[in-house]
């Protein structure tokens, strides 16, 4: 047997030793070191390691005796069948090493090769036991973690440091979890609604501001009149203020359609206060009065109270004083609040005298000045989704047909924007008409415009605003000269804005293509 071969055999011996070794046992592992041939191949020193250097000794075996067979012209193994290197420890994870010992060659940056450790055995030295139930076993590398987080640097590297393998994790669902260590591995994370809470939670528990804000960034693109009050309550308990500023923002934007979605009917008794204080609510009392019985008798329930106007009025408590009776007209006070049971009999006849006197004095419990907000400017939007490639040629115009169901007070209208932005440069040159059920023009716009680049609707208001009234056909003709714009698309015959009722239909007359379901004039600005 040459040298080589007797080395080659006693490494080989040696590795199969090591690698046979339970990486459960906790007894000294060895210190290997390689020599040029003719000397001692390894030499053995006892030392007081964890298991995992058992692991990493049984590897630089295994890569020694390539580097060996390399040499050596022609080996012969036992049972006369080539082994395949690796590691062969039972219970190892780790990929097989001829398959992935070149694969930091094939990932060209830091980021591709962090991608290829994500949720990977290979190297791990940290599992995280994830889950409130069941729980998921997570490889983890704790440098990469550590270089993240200052939670899990104390955790591993600080004077408390974890001394076990595995760290239990069970206040939140393992996708989320998972989510949290994409970002730190290769700084992407798949942001859902499913998840974003989630995330959040475990963004603020470790300490990263910039995946907290990925969250944020992601909740406050899709607040809607739907989710604005749950979004609303998820900001206060991350202490988001920014979030929840925008929150407020769609409250009082779009205050009558926030009212009526569940998630009103399920706030607490302090979000309701800090509602009905608000100066900038844009609705009509008598509607928010109407919201706030909803809230009440959902109050009732949770409480277990039947919804009766006593029980009402007990769960409301203070909240009572801040709706503003005295602004309510005659008819939608008498209608509603005064036989609603929930107003004492005195309360309910002061502010009778109220509407016939105007003294404050009889209505101390109650404000007596309107809301300023309740006259804001509001738009009916008729699209919600948008496509491109709308041509404005000016020689034919756009129309639509609107009727509404109460009276309002019709500001202008607005139009979509170029659809390629490097056509932001030319004018467009515009006239709008607004004409009664006979024809008759009964306000107009005429000049020119530049689109703005950021913005996909631009508002068109009319010389002086004009008063539409309920239950009367109107039509809006544009004839619009300039680059190609959006165009919308999936249009609703009939909107509800702010509690008014719009309903569109097709004009005769609008020869340039613009219907219910698609086209231009995708907004009317009014007031109440």
């Amino acid at each position: 047997m040459t040298p080589q071969s007797s080395h080659l055999e006693y490494t080989r011996l040696l590795a199969k030793f090591v690698a046979a070794v339970p990486i459960t046992a906790a007894f000294s592992s060895f210190q290997i070191r390689a020599v040029n041939f003719g000397k001692p191949v390894v030499s053995l020193r006892p030392r007081a390691h964890s298991c995992s250097c058992l692991r990493r000794a049984a590897c630089k075996f295994a890569r020694y005796e390539r580097k060996v067979e390399q040499i050596s012209t022609k080996t012969n193994f036992p049972n006369g069948k080539k082994t395949t290197p690796g590691c062969k420890m039972a219970g190892c994870t780790h990929r097989n090493y001829q398959e992935d010992e070149n694969w930091q060659t094939e990932k060209k940056n830091i980021v591709e090769r962090n991608r290829h450790m994500f949720n990977n055995e290979l190297m791990s030295d940290v599992h995280f036991l994830v889950g409130k139930c069941d729980k998921l076993r997570i490889p983890a590398h704790k440098y990469v973690m550590a270089i993240s987080s200052p939670v899990f640097y104390a955790m591993f590297y600080g004077r408390m440091a974890e001394q076990g393998k595995e760290v239990k994790i069970g206040d939140c669902e393992a996708g989320s979890f998972l989510e949290l260590l994409r970002y730190i591995y290769y700084d992407e994370a798949k942001i859902d609604p499913s998840n974003v809470f989630g995330i959040l939670y475990l963004a603020k528990k470790y300490i990263l501001p910039f995946l907290a804000e990925r969250c944020v960034d992601f909740l406050e693109e899709n607040i809607d009149h739907q989710n604005a009050f749950t979004l609303l309550a998820q900001a206060r308990y991350f202490c988001e203020p920014k979030l929840e500023e925008k929150c407020w923002e769609i409250i009082d934007r779009e205050t009558a359609r926030v009212l009526s979605s569940e998630a009103f009917t399920e706030i607490d008794h302090q979000t309701l206060l800090a509602v009905l204080t608000r100066d900038t609510l844009t609705v009509l009392e008598a509607d928010l009065f109407k919201a706030v019985k909803r809230w009440a008798e959902g109050e009732c329930n949770r409480k277990i109270l039947p919804p009766t106007p006593e029980n009402k009025r007990s769960v409301l408590s203070s909240a009572l004083n801040f709706i503003r009776f005295p602004v309510m007209t005659l008819k939608e006070f008498s209608e509603d609040a005064a036989q609603s049971g929930i107003l004492t009999s005195e309360e309910t006849i002061n502010i009778f005298l109220y509407f016939g006197s105007k003294d404050d004095t009889k209505v101390k419990n109650f404000l007596t000045q309107p809301r300023p907000g309740a006259h804001r400017v509001y738009r009916c939007t008729r699209f919600p989704t948008y496509g491109q490639d709308w041509l404005c040629e000016g020689t034919n115009v756009d129309s639509i047909k609107f009727t509404v169901d109460r009276d309002i007070t019709v500001l202008g209208v607005g139009l979509y924007g170029v659809s390629n932005k490097e056509d932001c440069s030319s004018p467009f040159s515009v006239d709008v008409e607004l004409l009664d059920s006979h024809n008759d023009v009964m306000c107009t716009y005429e000049g020119t415009f530049f689109a703005d680049v950021n913005k996909r609707v631009h508002d068109i208001l009319f010389d002086e605003p004009v008063i539409v009234r309920g239950h009367r056909p109107y039509i809006i003709r544009v004839l619009l000269k300039g680059p190609t714009t959006l165009g919308g698309t999936d249009g609703m015959r009939d909107v509800v804005t702010e509690g008014i009722r719009f309903r569109f239909d097709v004009d005769e007359a609008s020869f340039n293509g613009t219907t219910t379901a698609d086209g231009q004039i995708p907004d009317i600005v009014f007031k109440i």
